[in-house]
């Protein structure tokens, strides 16, 4: 989406203030809704609005030329973030003064929130993928889902199968707004095991996402390993030639003593 960030090969800085930016990033996507928001209400005058659109246009390019500049492929860290340079083009805050019509061009920050809502999909894509999280949470839905209906012809006082579904999945999220409640003995053992299978399934999600964000730690880890390996084997293959270098100067040296003393 052109939002690629930095690339997880390039060197050590460039790769720590770009995580160092992603709170700032974070920040930016959510004025840019609530930007909305207060525009699309009329909370907001058309001075501080332009005033908001300096700060954000200001950190797009604070961010793009500084992860630039730092990036060892530079040309590759701009073409995995061409949006923000689009955005820095195309959302020129006195363009906004100039005419009225060019206001539109605020739009194309939108490409950042769907660049920013895309890379958190792809993270919570590769959660459920781990451990067939995915295939056990649809299984835990159509249980929850069933369960809902279930208890709507157990249990009197849940009136309809929409209820019991709405009881079902506050239950099993262990939220429990008591709207909708169990009154009968057979509802309320029914309603412990659901329970006990919520905190089942919350401990199943956090452990999965405790591995993922574990297993990332170790990919930095084992990323910034072979970088110093890589560095170490280039001092060693520099050393070896000086080495080789020295040998000869030495034995040349002899050579000229050698010659010295026949003569």
């Amino acid at each position: 989406m052109g939002f690629g960030g930095v690339h997880p090969a390039e060197n050590t800085k460039a790769v720590k203030w770009g995580s160092y930016l992603e709170a700032p990033m974070l920040i930016i996507a959510l004025w840019i809704l609530l930007d909305w928001y207060l525009v699309s209400n009329g909370l907001l005058e058309s001075r501080q609005r332009l005033v908001f659109d300096w700060i954000v246009w200001g950190f797009f390019l604070l961010e793009t030329s500084l992860l630039t500049t730092l990036a060892s492929e530079k040309w590759r860290h701009l073409r995995r973030n061409w949006a923000n340079v689009a955005i820095i083009v195309l959302a020129f805050p006195p363009l906004f003064q100039a005419n009225d019509q060019f206001g539109m061009l605020r739009l194309i920050r939108l490409l950042f929130l769907i660049g920013f809502f895309s890379h958190n999909f792809r993270i919570v894509m590769n959660v459920l993928q781990q451990n067939h999280l995915g295939k056990t949470l649809v299984i835990s839905a159509i249980f929850i889902t069933g369960a809902g209906i279930l208890i709507a012809g157990i249990d009197p006082g849940i009136g309809s199968a929409a209820e019991g579904v709405w009881w079902a999945w506050v239950t099993v999220t262990t939220v429990g707004y008591g709207d909708v409640v169990p009154q009968s003995t057979e509802g309320r053992i029914f309603a412990s095991l659901l329970i006990l299978m919520g905190i089942c399934l919350v401990s199943l999600i956090t452990a999965n996402v405790s591995a993922y964000l574990l297993s990332r730690s170790s990919e930095r880890e084992l990323r910034y390993e072979q970088r110093e390996l890589r560095k170490l084997l280039d001092l060693e293959e520099r050393l070896d030639n000086l080495d080789r270098k020295v040998d000869s100067i030495l034995e040349q040296l002899r050579q000229n003593d050698r010659s010295r003393t026949d003569k």
